[in-house]
């Protein structure tokens, strides 16, 4: 292949038209001058902006720039392997679909694999956390990649990392027709060469078979069918160059298809790349040589439009649109239809006609139970639900249209309950949200014009009671969660009470069904610690409008002073005044915690918490800001200031003096002290634990940075714990000896945490591996209950050795 030209080839001229055309290419540009731009991300961009300007201008073929691309997406892949430590473990990294072709889209998921030694498996899991994070984090800087790992053995329910004998196990005894595909192009980036031939031997002796298969072929005309009535909604002016009939994954599965059933006796057929199949298939004669031009014309040529398509505004869409900003090299709708049609023609050659409208529930009762069963649904679910939302017939006055649209969408709803563990409470809540709805037709059309909303909902309902009951019993919600708009706030007080509580479900909703699918824990706390920002200043706002003179703020402590608020989280907060408070200061902060605790349709907007105002609960609701500051300095107990190191303004309406807090040195009496608090908050476990209050656990790393911040009197600390455990080792070698383990830990068990909420109809941190609630929450980790349980006492027992050497106080959580 030849290689691409440089971005430095280009004459500004024509650098300029390319910024003009793609936002995004702009915007890296202006990056790679940036002198802080990190390794992998100018490596990124460079890459990514020479494969633009080559589409943009035409200087190389579209396989020469997927090629390239895919060559640096590898360095890169492999750079950061490297960099987290992964290329010392036994481990691979494989890549699969479009970088395993070396056919790499400007801005596709990375399809990848992981296969290790299942004695190194949490160490592994440990760095490859970091790896993720390392490339996905999407800062002021851009990304890398986004990483999909949902084609593992098992896909999302499966081990991050896959042993040799478990991916043999899984391919052979539950491998499906898709997946004998889906391996074709599984290729080696980096990592253990035995291990490398070891699972390239299995995916290729599973992929192909010596012997015909009478059933494969019938399993890929069902599969062509499937791919083409579902994944995304058809609408005029647009077409989707992916999943289209005729389009980009048509071709691909037939020149798979063609060979997985051939490859088996015919080993040059055994290769990733879409060109060389092709070659491949026309030399042994089973592709005409104009079919087989066809189709290398016309994938290219798709591949291009993709491209051009993609790199606006580097986003991963395959919708070609009217709308799009006119190019000489972009096609004429007639032009593709005319395309579409010739790929269409050779495909249904061998994989039969789609039927685009043949997606509805089995005719019958025996034939619906037979299809249930399939699906792995349970005969009690089967005997009891089923019939229940078979008899919702949809509510409209065009019954035949709309009895399909209620056909359609049970099938595709069903046919999504079905890919998780938990499908019976899947189906339970499905029952429920169909009778909110009133089985309205409207409904039901609005949701199969959405498939990824019933991928969403579908997920919800089966991973997350607490959400999914939600859901499915409001689901007039639903388009405030398509839309993701927030609506302006009223001047109403009774509807603006009623908006702030309807927002802060859906940012849980939101927020919790991003978390699923990434785990990241940082989005999930700045979305709702947004809100929650968001609403109380909106309802301070509005209530210092109401009783005029107030000049009241809200400080914020806890989790929510650290931003770092999570589901079902409590607001920890104090009133403080710049002044000596008024009586209408006193009417506003009544008013306040009336307004968020009061009983609403769904609950109370927060739990609230004020145990942390100057004197505790006996003190005065209200504190004046020198009052307060005066506290800090002559009252506080040592506890209380360790609180405070996590204070913030809200909205920033007036300056915290917090360096005052670390002013005073601890005596010994502060460290026996704290010393006694630190052992009365710890919880051994024994059948049961919770993770909150566990030596090693959240609650005490969280103690002891704090005690460390304040013994060590470091001024201008910042709020959320792992900022504190960062900022600690940036000033103590000790601290900077365990920063990533202690930060590992405590971002592992308050994923575990989120989980439970998630997992759990009620609010829960405790953890007992029979619990249904924790075989649950560990699953949305990827891990087995056991599994789950051993690492939170193994991650907990080592951050409480660690805490016990790093605690001034001297405390020894093992004594």
């Amino acid at each position: 292949m030849v290689a691409i030209p440089r971005l430095e080839t280009y004459s500004n001229e024509q650098l300029s038209a390319a910024d003009a055309f793609s936002p995004a290419f702009a915007r890296y540009r202006r990056l790679l001058r940036d002198p802080k731009l990190p390794y992998l991300q100018h490596c990124r961009h460079q890459a990514w902006c020479e494969a633009v300007a080559a589409t943009y201008f035409n200087t190389a073929t579209t396989e020469e720039i997927c090629f390239a691309w895919s060559v640096a997406a590898d360095e890169i892949l492999r750079q950061a392997w490297r960099d987290c430590g992964l290329d010392k473990s036994d481990s691979v990294l494989f890549s699969l679909g479009k970088l395993g072709a070396r056919e790499l889209n400007l801005s596709s998921d990375i399809d990848i694999l992981i296969v290790g030694d299942p004695n190194q498996s949490l160490s592994i899991e440990k760095s490859l956390r970091l790896f993720q994070q390392t490339l996905q984090f999407n800062g002021e800087h851009g990304f890398c990649f986004r990483l999909d790992f949902d084609l593992r053995p098992g896909g999302k329910m499966g081990p991050l990392i896959t042993s040799p004998a478990q991916f043999q196990d899984y391919y052979w005894s539950q491998g499906e027709t898709w997946e004998r595909l889906a391996l074709v192009r599984l290729r080696a980036i980096t990592g253990s060469d035995i291990l490398k031939k070891q699972i390239e031997d299995l995916a290729r002796r599973f992929s192909y078979r010596k012997f015909l298969d009478f059933t494969l072929l019938d399993d890929l005309k069902a599969l062509r069918s499937k791919v083409h009535q579902s994944g995304f909604q058809r609408r005029p002016q647009e077409l989707h160059l992916k999943l289209e009939v005729g389009m980009i994954r048509d071709i691909e599965l037939f020149v798979h298809s063609l060979q997985v059933l051939n490859g088996g006796k015919i080993t040059e057929l055994q290769t990733s790349s879409t060109t060389e199949a092709l070659s491949q298939l026309l030399r042994r004669g089973l592709l005409q040589s104009h079919d087989a031009k066809t189709l290398f014309d016309n994938y290219w040529f798709y591949r291009h439009t993709e491209n051009l398509v993609q790199s606006v505004d580097d986003r991963q869409t395959h919708i070609y649109s009217a709308f799009l900003p006119k190019l000489p090299t972009l096609p004429t709708a007639e032009d593709l239809e005319s395309r579409r049609s010739a790929v269409n023609a050779i495909v249904s050659s061998l994989l039969g006609q789609v039927n685009l409208n043949d997606v509805r529930l089995p005719a019958n009762e025996k034939t619906q139970t037979e299809w249930l069963v399939g699906l792995g649904f349970g005969k009690e679910s089967i005997e009891e639900l089923w019939p229940q939302l078979a008899a919702a017939t949809a509510l409209s006055h065009k019954n035949d249209r709309d009895e399909r649209a209620r056909q359609e969408f049970l099938y595709a709803f069903i046919s999504e309950l079905s890919k998780h563990r938990d499908r019976e409470l899947g189906l339970a809540l499905l029952l429920d949200f169909v009778r909110a709805t009133r089985a309205k037709a409207s409904f039901f059309t609005m949701l199969l014009r959405s498939p990824r909303l019933i991928q969403d909902l579908a997920r919800l309902f089966c991973l997350s009671p607490y959400l999914g009951l939600i859901l499915a019993s409001r689901p007039e919600l639903l388009d405030h969660f398509i839309l993701q708009l927030d609506e302006d706030w009223s001047a109403d007080p009774e509807t603006l009470l009623k908006q702030m509580a309807e927002r802060k479900l859906l940012t849980e909703i939101w927020a919790a069904n991003q978390f699923l699918s990434d785990l990241d824990l940082f989005g999930l706390y700045e979305r709702i610690t947004e809100t929650a920002d968001g609403i109380c200043l909106q309802l301070l706002s509005q209530l210092k409008g109401e009783f005029s003179g107030s000049n009241i703020e809200i400080v914020c402590l806890g989790k929510w002073g650290g931003r770092e608020l999570g589901l079902r989280s409590d607001l920890d907060f104090i009133f403080v005044t710049p002044s000596r408070p008024n009586e209408n200061d006193f009417k506003v902060a009544k008013r306040f915690i009336s307004r968020l605790t009061d009983p609403l349709k769904s609950g109370n907007l927060y739990e609230i918490d004020l145990r942390l105002r100057p004197s505790g609960q006996s003190g005065p609701l209200l504190v004046g800001l020198e009052q307060l500051h005066s506290y800090w300095t002559e009252s506080a107990q040592p506890w209380e200031r360790q609180a405070y190191l996590r204070a913030r303004s809200l909205g920033q309406k007036i300056i915290l003096k917090k360096n005052e807090l670390i002013e005073k040195t601890l005596s010994r009496e502060d460290l026996e002290e704290l010393k006694r608090i630190r052992g009365k908050l710890l919880k051994t476990a024994l059948e049961s634990a919770d993770i909150k209050y566990l030596p090693g656990g959240l609650i005490d790393i969280e103690f002891v940075a704090q005690t460390a911040i304040l013994a060590k009197q470091l001024p201008n600390s910042p709020q959320s714990t792992v900022e504190m455990i960062r900022f600690l080792a940036n000033h103590d070698d000790l601290w900077s000896s365990h920063q990533e383990e202690l930060v590992t830990v405590y971002n592992q068990l308050r994923r575990l945490e989120q989980s439970l909420q998630l997992a759990s109809a009620h609010k829960v941190s405790e953890i007992d591996q029979s619990h249904d609630a924790f075989v649950k929450a560990a699953n949305l980790i990827q891990l087995s209950a056991s599994e789950a349980w051993q690492m939170v006492l193994r991650q907990t027992s080592r951050s409480g050795k660690i805490l016990n050497i790093l605690d001034p106080t001297g405390y020894n959580s093992r004594s």
